[in-house]
């Protein structure tokens, strides 16, 4: 049998001291004497005479506001779950774009078709021929016989270059 001591009983079972004492008083509780010569009372007649320990009572407009605050909550963080994906799917895809974009330029830098540098035997100035460029020329000009130059040290020579092939240098680079 589990006993409590006055003090324990009114503050378990949130009633008074004043109340314990007089339901003693008038036969309604039983008491005894502990180890210490402490007024113990037993826990039965407690939950018999005052019904069940106290419950705490929380009241509905503090649950309905915690379920406000907790419902805020849940949509902030899911708003920010949504950003989130949102962003990385963004970045995934300029990733992906980073990814072409390098590939294509790997692909241009990888690709370069062989140039022939030619001398004009008229104007002493190199003449690039390829593939890429292609300059329709009218058919009443008289053709120029274009030699080779083999000499290496003829090629590192600064020569004069016309102004049309300073900009199809620039075009090409």
């Amino acid at each position: 049998m589990s006993v409590l001591t006055i003090v324990e009983a009114s503050k378990q079972f949130n009633v008074t001291r004043p109340r314990i004492y007089r339901a003693i008083q008038k036969g309604e509780l039983t008491t005894s004497l502990n180890e210490e010569g402490v007024q113990v009372v037993q826990v039965q007649d407690i939950i018999r005479l005052f019904g069940n320990q106290k419950q705490k009572t929380v009241s509905k407009a503090v649950r309905d506001t915690v379920l406000d605050t907790d419902k805020k909550l849940i949509q902030l963080l899911e708003e920010q779950l949504k950003k989130a994906e949102e962003d990385k799917a963004f970045l995934k895809q300029q990733i992906n774009d980073l990814r072409k974009d390098f590939d294509d330029y790997k692909l241009r830098i990888e690709h370069h078709p062989q140039t022939e540098q030619r001398t004009d035997v008229t104007s002493h100035d190199p003449v690039l021929e390829d593939e890429t460029l292609q300059i329709e020329q009218p058919h009443n000009m008289t053709e120029k016989t274009v030699k080779k130059v083999d000499d290496p040290a003829q090629q590192d020579k600064p020569t004069k270059k016309s102004l049309f092939s300073r900009l199809v240098r620039e075009i090409l680079k």
